[in-house]
C-alpha cells in the first residue's frame, strides 16, 4: 500500500507538471499603489532619542504583487535616521519626511521630533499662601507664577487653577481669584500633573458708616394717615460693604411705624425717633407727625414799612405784632427772608436784626405757597458808615481855594480834635489863602460818599473847646446841593440853621441837623461870611457824620 502511494503521488506531480503553462510561471505582478497605516498618515511625534519600527506599516495593491520589499528614506538623517529594516530613529528637534517605497510606488509621512521632555517632579507654593489666605468679598488675588518648580529646568511649567467652591471663590485661567462669598474653598495649582494646595476663607466687607440724606437728617414732617418710604435712602460706606440690608424701627410705634420694606404711616400727632439700621449701624432721623395742614391763605403787615433806630450792637425788631395771618388756626407755618442781609437778616420766628444803616425787604411766604406772602420794608436808621468817604474844599468865584487839609480828617473817627477839616472863611486870610479883599465870597465843601445814599440829617462835631479858635464854628449853610456825577448840583435845602446848637461853648457836638431826604453821592455843603462864629480866620470841623433818622411820615 505504501507503494502505491508513493507511486500515485509521483504520477499526479507529472501529470500536473507536464500541464503547466511555461509562460506563467515567469509573469511579474507590479505594485499600482501603496497605502500608509493610520498610524502613520496624520504624521508622527517623536523624542529625541526615540524609536518606532515602521516596517509592515503599508498596505500593497494588490494584494498578489510579486514584489512587496519596503524601502525607507528620510528627508533629514540630522533630525530622523530611518534603517533598512524600518526603525525610525528621533535625532534632533525639527520637522523630516519619511518615505516608504514598495515596487516603485512611495507614500510619505512628516516625523516631529521634540526635544526630550523633563517632567515636573514638584512643585510648592509660597508661606504667604501654604498659611492660608483670607480676602473679603469683592477683593481678587493674583497666584499666577507663585509656585517653585522642581526640577527648574522642567518641559511643561503650564500652571492650571481650580477651586473645590468656585460659589465662595472663583479662580480665572489666568490665575486670578476672586472672592464671591463669606465661606471657605480650597485653591489647587497644577503643573504637569503635580498639584499644590491652599485654604482660602472669605469674610464679610462690614459696614463702617450710614449717612442719610439731608432731607431726612433735617427732620420730616408728616401728616397723619401719611406714608413715606425711606428704603434705600441711606449711604453705606464702604460701597462694597456684603450686608446692606436695611433694617428700620420707630421709637414711638403709637406715632408712626415703619415696616420691614422701609414704609413709614403717619398714626398720631407727635414725634418719634426712625433708626435705620445696616449691619449694626445705626442713622437715625426725627419725625414730626401733626394733623392736616391747615394752608395759610393771606399773609399782611399793619405798616407797608418799620424804621428801626440803628446801634452799633445791633438793633431788633418783632414782626410778628405786626404781622395779620390768616387764617388764625393755619398749621402750615411762615418762611422768612431778607433782601439785603447786609443791612439786616431776619430768623425763622420773624426777629430781625440791624446790621447796618439801610433798607432791606422782609418777605413773610407761606411755607408750602411761596405765592401767598406779604413785604415790609426794614428801614434803619442812623450814621453811616463813613469809610472811604473824601471830603474837598473850594470857592464859587476862585478856581480854587487851596488847602492842606487831609480829604479824610473829618471821617477818621478822632474825636480829640488832632486831626480837623479847616477853610479860610470869607474876608480872612489863613494859611496861604487871602479872602480879605472878597468878604461877600461863598466857600464850599463836597463829601463823596463813594455811593448814592439816601441821607435827611447830618452832625457836626466842633474843634475842642479848649483851644483859641473855639469860637470858629460853623452856624448855618446857605445852601446843601446833591449830585450823582460830582458836576452837575441839585438843591436839596437852603439857610440850614443850627446856630442855637453850635453857640453853646459847652456843646462842642450839635444833635442831629435835619434836612429834606435825598439820594445822591456827593453832598455839596455851601457857605458865606454869616455862616461862622464871630472870631477866628478860619471854620473847623472835627467829625462830620451823615446818616437818615426816622420819618414821621413812616417811610
Amino acid at each position: 500500500m505504501k507503494k502505491i502511494s508513493i507511486f500515485l503521488f509521483a504520477a499526479a506531480t507529472l501529470l500536473g507538471a507536464g500541464c503547466e503553462d511555461s509562460s506563467d510561471a515567469d509573469k511579474v505582478i507590479p505594485v499600482s499603489a501603496i497605502a500608509l497605516d493610520a498610524s502613520l498618515s496624520g504624521g508622527v511625534s517623536m523624542e529625541v532619542g526615540q524609536t518606532m519600527n515602521i516596517a509592515g506599516k503599508v498596505t500593497v495593491l494588490p494584494e498578489d504583487a510579486t514584489d512587496k520589499t519596503e524601502s525607507y528614506e528620510s528627508s533629514d538623517t540630522k533630525i530622523v535616521t530611518v534603517d533598512e529594516s524600518g526603525v525610525v530613529k528621533a535625532v534632533d528637534p525639527g520637522l523630516a519626511m519619511v518615505t516608504i517605497s514598495v515596487g516603485g510606488k512611495h507614500s510619505h509621512f512628516e516625523v516631529k521630533v521634540e526635544a526630550k521632555k523633563i517632567p515636573v517632579e514638584t512643585i510648592t507654593l509660597p508661606d504667604e499662601l501654604t498659611d492660608g489666605v483670607t480676602l473679603k468679598v469683592g477683593e481678587k488675588l493674583d497666584i499666577a507664577g507663585k509656585v517653585t518648580i522642581t526640577p527648574g529646568n522642567a518641559t511643561n511649567t503650564e500652571e492650571s487653577y481650580e477651586s473645590s467652591v468656585p460659589m465662595i471663590a472663583s479662580v480665572s485661567d489666568e490665575g486670578i481669584v476672586t472672592a464671591i462669598a463669606v465661606g471657605e474653598t480650597t485653591i489647587t495649582v497644577t503643573v504637569d500633573g503635580k498639584s499644590a494646595r491652599f485654604s482660602l476663607t472669605v469674610e464679610k466687607v462690614a459696614v463702617e458708616t450710614v449717612t442719610l440724606p439731608e432731607e431726612l437728617t433735617k427732620g420730616v414732617t408728616m401728616i397723619i394717615g401719611e406714608v413715606l418710604n425711606i428704603a434705600g435712602k441711606a449711604t453705606i460706606a464702604p460701597e462694597n460693604a456684603t450686608n446692606k440690608a436695611e433694617s428700620y424701627d420707630s421709637s414711638k410705634p403709637e406715632v408712626a411705624t415703619v415696616s420691614d420694606t422701609g414704609e413709614i404711616k403717619a398714626l398720631s400727632e407727635g414725634k418719634t425717633t426712625i433708626t435705620v439700621e445696616v449691619d449694626g449701624v445705626k442713622a437715625s432721623f426725627e419725625l414730626n407727625v401733626e394733623k392736616e395742614t391747615v394752608v395759610i391763605t393771606s399773609i399782611a403787615f399793619t405798616n407797608a414799612s418799620e424804621e428801626v433806630e440803628f446801634k452799633e450792637s445791633g438793633s431788633e425788631l418783632n414782626l410778628a405784632p405786626l404781622m395779620t395771618i390768616l387764617p388764625a388756626d393755619h398749621t402750615e407755618g411762615v418762611v422768612f427772608a431778607s433782601s439785603d442781609t447786609s443791612v439786616a437778616t431776619v430768623d425763622e420766628n420773624g426777629k430781625v436784626t440791624c446790621l447796618k444803616v439801610g433798607e432791606a425787604t422782609i418777605t413773610a411766604s407761606a411755607r408750602n405757597h411761596a405765592a401767598v406772602k406779604g413785604e415790609v420794608k426794614v428801614i434803619v436808621c442812623g450814621d453811616y458808615d463813613r469809610t472811604g468817604w473824601e471830603i474837598s474844599a473850594t470857592s464859587h468865584k476862585l478856581p480854587t481855594t487851596p488847602t492842606n487839609n487831609s480829604q479824610t480828617a473829618a471821617f477818621d473817627g478822632d474825636a480829640n480834635g488832632k486831626s480837623n477839616f479847616g477853610q479860610t472863611r470869607p474876608g480872612k486870610m489863613s494859611g496861604g489863602v487871602d479872602l480879605r479883599s472878597q468878604p461877600d465870597i461863598q466857600i464850599w465843601f463836597v463829601v463823596d460818599m463813594q455811593s448814592a445814599r439816601k441821607v435827611n440829617c447830618f452832625r457836626i462835631r466842633h474843634i475842642s473847646t479848649t483851644q483859641p479858635d473855639f469860637g470858629t464854628r460853623w452856624l448855618k449853610f446857605v445852601e446843601i446841593l446833591g449830585s450823582n456825577d460830582g458836576e452837575n448840583f441839585t438843591p436839596i435845602a437852603a439857610d440850614v440853621n443850627f446856630e442855637s446848637q453850635s453857640a453853646v461853648l459847652a456843646n462842642q457836638e450839635t444833635d442831629n441837623v435835619r434836612i429834606p431826604m435825598s439820594e445822591y453821592r456827593y453832598l455839596k455843603f455851601v457857605s458865606d461870611k454869616n455862616c461862622f462864629n464871630p472870631t477866628g480866620n478860619t471854620a473847623q470841623i472835627n467829625e462830620l457824620y451823615l446818616g437818615r433818622e426816622k420819618e414821621n411820615t413812616g417811610e
